[in-house]
């Protein structure tokens, strides 16, 4: 079963994009209904469900997205046996991780989010998981039959009717409480998820797999495979919920007040974050592919082909970083204001540009080493890169307050991603070299923004003071980066021949 890898990524992309910029008109709608404050409580109590999420499913996703891809990889398989697995699996941990919650909810409304008052809601929260878990497998059963379209049209299905429903509910509800905020995320988590899991269960019947024996695992083995993936998943939820139950109590140690600390908090989970990840949505469409892609070649045992895509995907995926970086640097403080955020979301958004290349690297080299079956070493490392911006919330926020957090990111993102990175040279045999890989983008960025800011002026605009002028000079400016990064990768290349002959 071939699939065709760039087609699959551009079309999960654009729709991906399309959500991912409707995401952050909502984020914008949101704070400006519901303020900076009421968002960071949003943040953390979305924190808690994500983590209580990929506990209960077992990242069930990466599951059935690596194992029945590896599956359709050999001659003698039975996928659907595979499915069956996850889903009873999956399906056994999230009714037994909901009925936890739903026996501790005050102590969960206490312990991580401060509240006396959210038993009710938490509550409410558990009754969602075992369908987060089932729509889960059945995408991750879609994505390794190469169904993109699929899964594209169910993300596009949950996250539209997530949207409708918050909107809504914001606009005509205006939850003003703690408690009120915490409802409002349980239904309409659970009101969208049962319309997807609808819209799946229609469409599953097109995903046809041919079976040619018995499946390759028992659910033992299945089991065994299965325990690192759910545990390094649960283990990297765990220290993200914990670095942002963090952040809003080490800003009060800095001197802020309570509210002022959440209202940080949220300016920098709802406009921040989601502005430096936009641009990585191609790079998030083709992890996916990548994961399955990655299991089926090492499957097989395609040493040459699995060298082939780890290069491009880590070659192409700093060529786009880069450029992204340039633009957040050049026009970071006027998209900072523009969506809401303010002097403090513009300065930020500036200040962690330059280790956005880091950030965009992980969402692929994750997919590289977790579809080689390097799991161990994932958690490993999450773990060591965590502890490292752990230690760093704990000790620069209460000194300098909220630019500890950029500290942290910085630290923790290049720490992660350079072990990342020597390991997939490691477990992929691909080469690179500095110039081609750093080098060369680094001077194209620069090039290509002085020569349009020359033109700029010549023709008397200044980008930074108008929206349209900043998209007119990224469209104008991609094109030109792309012309001279490849021009100078092709002289790269001849002085290599050259040099070797």
């Amino acid at each position: 079963m071939k699939r065709n890898i760039l087609k699959d990524t551009v079309l999960l992309t654009v729709i991906q994009m399309l959500l991912d910029g409707l995401s952050l008109l909502l984020n914008a709608f949101m704070t400006k209904h519901l303020g900076t404050e009421s968002m960071g409580v949003l943040t953390l109590t979305g924190s808690f469900f994500r983590l209580a999420s990929m506990i209960a499913s077992g990242n069930v996703f990466l599951c059935a997205s690596r194992f029945i891809s590896e599956e359709l990889g050999k001659e003698i398989r039975n996928p659907k046996k595979v499915l069956f697995y996850c889903m009873t699996v999956s399906l056994g941990l999230s009714l037994f991780v909901s009925l936890l919650i739903i026996v501790f909810a005050p102590w969960c409304g206490m312990q991580f989010l401060k509240r006396s008052d959210l038993t009710s809601p938490i509550r409410m929260m558990a009754v969602s998981l075992p369908l987060v878990t089932i729509t889960s497998c059945l995408k991750g059963y879609c994505n390794a039959c190469c169904k993109t379209g699929i899964c594209a049209s169910a993300d596009a299905v949950d996250f539209l009717m997530h949207t409708l429903l918050t909107a809504g509910a914001v606009w005509f509800m205006h939850p003003e409480t703690y408690a009120g905020i915490c409802y409002m995320t349980a239904y309409c988590t659970i009101g969208s998820e049962m319309i997807t899991l609808l819209f799946l269960l229609c469409c599953l019947p097109s995903c046809q797999t041919e079976t040619t024996g018995t499946a390759s695992i028992s659910i033992k083995k299945y089991i065994t495979l299965a325990i690192p993936v759910m545990a390094g998943s649960a283990l990297t939820s765990f220290l993200s919920s914990a670095n942002d139950a963090l952040v809003p109590v080490t800003l009060k140690q800095s001197g802020n007040s309570g509210a002022e600390a959440l209202s940080q908090f949220g300016i920098f989970e709802a406009i921040v974050i989601p502005v430096l990840f936009f641009p990585s949505t191609v790079l998030v469409s083709l992890s996916g592919i990548l994961i399955t892609e990655m299991a089926r070649e090492n499957s097989a045992c395609n040493k040459s082909r699995i060298t082939c895509i780890a290069e491009k995907a880590v070659q192409k995926t700093i060529v786009f970083a880069v450029f992204v970086t340039e633009i957040l640097i050049l026009f970071g403080d006027e998209i900072g204001e523009l969506l809401g955020g303010g002097i403090t979301a513009g300065r930020t958004i500036t200040l962690i540009a330059p280790v956005v290349p880091f950030i965009y690297l992980e969402i692929v080299l994750e997919s590289i080493i977790k579809g080689t079956g390097a799991q161990t070493f994932s958690s490993l490392n999450y773990l060591a890169e965590y502890i490292v911006r752990i230690s760093c919330v704990l000790i620069f926020i209460p000194i300098i307050g909220f630019y500890g957090i950029v500290l942290s990111y910085y630290a923790s993102n290049i720490f992660g991603n350079v072990s990342r990175l020597v390991h997939v040279k490691k477990i992929t045999g691909m080469e690179f070299s500095l110039v081609k890989l750093l080098g060369i983008p680094i001077f194209s960025a620069v090039l290509s923004a002085e020569l349009m800011l020359m033109l700029f002026h010549v023709i008397h605009i200044i980008p930074e003071k108008h929206s349209i002028s900043m998209i007119i000079f990224s469209v104008l400016c991609c094109p030109v980066y792309l012309l001279i990064q490849k021009e100078l990768s092709a002289l790269h290349f001849r002085a290599e021949i050259t040099e070797k002959s």
